[in-house]
Protein backbone atom coordinates (compact mmCIF):
# COMPACT_ATOMS: atom_id res chain seq x y z
CA UNK A 1 0.00 0.00 0.00
CA UNK A 2 1.39 3.57 -1.28
CA UNK A 3 1.08 5.77 1.59
CA UNK A 4 2.18 9.01 0.17
CA UNK A 5 4.03 10.11 -2.66
CA UNK A 6 6.64 13.05 -1.93
CA UNK A 7 7.98 15.43 -4.37
CA UNK A 8 11.63 16.48 -3.04
CA UNK A 9 14.09 16.72 -5.44
CA UNK A 10 17.03 16.00 -2.89
CA UNK A 11 15.16 12.67 -3.08
CA UNK A 12 15.72 10.94 0.36
CA UNK A 13 17.86 12.81 3.24
CA UNK A 14 18.14 12.35 6.97
CA UNK A 15 14.97 15.16 7.40
CA UNK A 16 12.68 13.51 5.09
CA UNK A 17 13.75 9.67 6.02
CA UNK A 18 13.18 10.15 9.89
CA UNK A 19 10.27 12.72 9.65
CA UNK A 20 8.57 10.72 7.68
CA UNK A 21 9.31 7.68 9.30
CA UNK A 22 7.77 8.49 12.73
CA UNK A 23 4.44 10.14 11.13
CA UNK A 24 3.97 6.84 8.26
CA UNK A 25 5.70 4.11 10.30
CA UNK A 26 6.50 3.01 7.04
CA UNK A 27 8.49 -0.06 5.94
CA UNK A 28 9.97 1.20 2.40
CA UNK A 29 10.88 3.38 0.74
CA UNK A 30 10.39 3.61 -3.16
CA UNK A 31 12.84 6.12 -5.28
CA UNK A 32 10.94 6.92 -8.54
CA UNK A 33 13.77 8.88 -10.37
CA UNK A 34 15.11 7.76 -13.90
CA UNK A 35 18.45 9.89 -13.14
CA UNK A 36 19.23 8.32 -9.57
CA UNK A 37 18.39 4.91 -10.85
CA UNK A 38 20.80 5.16 -13.48
CA UNK A 39 23.74 6.62 -11.04
CA UNK A 40 25.62 3.94 -8.43
CA UNK A 41 27.50 6.29 -6.52
CA UNK A 42 23.98 8.09 -6.01
CA UNK A 43 22.57 5.02 -4.92
CA UNK A 44 24.82 4.33 -2.53
CA UNK A 45 24.87 7.71 -1.50
CA UNK A 46 20.46 7.58 -0.83
CA UNK A 47 21.05 3.77 1.26
CA UNK A 48 23.04 5.42 3.79
CA UNK A 49 20.47 8.16 4.25
CA UNK A 50 17.85 4.68 5.07
CA UNK A 51 16.60 4.13 8.32
CA UNK A 52 17.71 0.90 9.43
CA UNK A 53 14.83 -1.95 8.81
CA UNK A 54 13.72 -0.01 5.68
CA UNK A 55 14.06 -1.64 2.50
CA UNK A 56 15.23 0.74 -0.47
CA UNK A 57 14.55 0.32 -3.69
CA UNK A 58 15.67 2.90 -6.52
CA UNK A 59 14.04 2.94 -10.31
CA UNK A 60 13.63 4.46 -12.83
CA UNK A 61 9.51 5.65 -13.27
CA UNK A 62 8.47 2.41 -15.75
CA UNK A 63 10.42 0.25 -12.91
CA UNK A 64 9.24 1.98 -10.12
CA UNK A 65 5.33 1.64 -11.37
CA UNK A 66 6.62 -1.93 -12.04
CA UNK A 67 7.38 -2.55 -8.45
CA UNK A 68 4.38 -0.71 -6.94
CA UNK A 69 2.27 -2.93 -8.85
CA UNK A 70 3.50 -5.78 -7.00
CA UNK A 71 0.89 -7.68 -4.82
CA UNK A 72 3.98 -8.56 -2.43
CA UNK A 73 4.18 -4.87 -1.67
CA UNK A 74 0.58 -4.43 -0.82
CA UNK A 75 0.68 -5.69 2.32
CA UNK A 76 3.99 -3.10 2.94
CA UNK A 77 3.06 0.58 3.93
CA UNK A 78 5.57 1.82 1.29
CA UNK A 79 6.79 5.84 0.67
CA UNK A 80 7.53 6.70 -2.31
CA UNK A 81 9.75 9.97 -3.37
CA UNK A 82 10.15 11.47 -7.03
CA UNK A 83 11.90 14.36 -7.99
CA UNK A 84 9.70 16.78 -9.16
CA UNK A 85 5.90 17.22 -10.27
CA UNK A 86 6.38 15.64 -14.06
CA UNK A 87 7.83 12.70 -12.58
CA UNK A 88 4.86 11.67 -9.98
CA UNK A 89 2.30 12.38 -13.09
CA UNK A 90 4.70 9.69 -15.29
CA UNK A 91 4.40 7.21 -12.17
CA UNK A 92 0.32 8.18 -11.15
CA UNK A 93 -0.29 7.79 -14.84
CA UNK A 94 0.91 3.61 -14.32
CA UNK A 95 -0.31 3.03 -10.90
CA UNK A 96 -4.11 2.08 -9.96
CA UNK A 97 -3.84 3.47 -6.34
CA UNK A 98 -4.40 7.16 -5.50
CA UNK A 99 -1.96 7.98 -2.73
CA UNK A 100 -1.87 11.61 -1.36
CA UNK A 101 0.87 13.64 -2.67
CA UNK A 102 2.98 15.70 -0.83
CA UNK A 103 5.03 18.45 -2.22
CA UNK A 104 7.88 19.34 0.32
CA UNK A 105 11.18 20.12 -1.17
CA UNK A 106 12.10 21.29 -4.37
CA UNK A 107 15.88 23.83 -4.26
CA UNK A 108 15.49 27.42 -5.93
CA UNK A 109 16.91 27.34 -9.01
CA UNK A 110 16.84 29.79 -12.11
CA UNK A 111 13.65 30.50 -13.75
CA UNK A 112 11.52 29.13 -10.78
CA UNK A 113 9.84 31.14 -7.98
CA UNK A 114 8.37 30.77 -4.19
CA UNK A 115 5.58 28.87 -4.37
CA UNK A 116 6.10 27.85 -0.01
CA UNK A 117 8.52 27.78 2.11
CA UNK A 118 11.01 25.17 0.90
CA UNK A 119 9.00 24.51 -2.77
CA UNK A 120 10.04 26.67 -5.67
CA UNK A 121 8.36 26.13 -9.15
CA UNK A 122 8.16 27.50 -12.46
CA UNK A 123 5.04 27.32 -15.09
CA UNK A 124 6.12 23.78 -15.94
CA UNK A 125 5.89 22.27 -12.36
CA UNK A 126 2.08 24.39 -11.60
CA UNK A 127 0.86 22.68 -14.66
CA UNK A 128 1.77 19.05 -13.75
CA UNK A 129 0.65 19.99 -9.91
CA UNK A 130 -2.70 21.56 -11.45
CA UNK A 131 -2.83 17.82 -13.49
CA UNK A 132 -2.44 15.95 -10.39
CA UNK A 133 -5.24 17.79 -8.90
CA UNK A 134 -7.44 17.41 -11.30
CA UNK A 135 -7.31 13.86 -11.59
CA UNK A 136 -8.38 13.63 -8.29
CA UNK A 137 -5.04 13.29 -6.14
CA UNK A 138 -5.12 14.65 -2.57
CA UNK A 139 -2.41 17.21 -3.28
CA UNK A 140 -1.12 18.68 -0.32
CA UNK A 141 2.12 21.10 0.30
CA UNK A 142 4.39 20.20 3.70
CA UNK A 143 8.13 20.46 4.17
CA UNK A 144 7.61 17.74 7.20
CA UNK A 145 5.55 16.38 9.08
CA UNK A 146 5.86 18.98 12.05
CA UNK A 147 5.12 21.89 9.69
CA UNK A 148 1.48 23.21 9.00
CA UNK A 149 0.17 21.10 5.73
CA UNK A 150 -1.41 23.80 3.33
CA UNK A 151 -4.19 22.34 0.91
CA UNK A 152 -2.52 22.78 -2.90
CA UNK A 153 -5.23 24.46 -4.18
CA UNK A 154 -5.00 27.24 -1.60
CA UNK A 155 -1.45 27.76 -1.97
CA UNK A 156 -2.10 27.81 -5.85
CA UNK A 157 -4.56 30.82 -5.39
CA UNK A 158 -2.06 32.56 -3.62
CA UNK A 159 0.61 31.62 -5.74
CA UNK A 160 -1.43 32.59 -8.98
CA UNK A 161 -2.16 36.38 -7.63
CA UNK A 162 1.52 36.59 -6.89
CA UNK A 163 1.68 35.95 -2.75
CA UNK A 164 3.37 33.04 -1.28
CA UNK A 165 2.41 31.13 2.04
Amino acid sequence: MILKIRIDDRLLHGQVAYSWKSALSYDAIVIASDSAAKDEVRKMALKLCCPDGVRLATRTVEDAAELLRNPKLKSMRVFVIAPDPETVCRLTGLLEEKPPINVGGMQMREGKTMFSKAVYVDSTDVEYLDRLAEQGYTVEVQEVPATPVYEYQSVRKKYKTGGNT
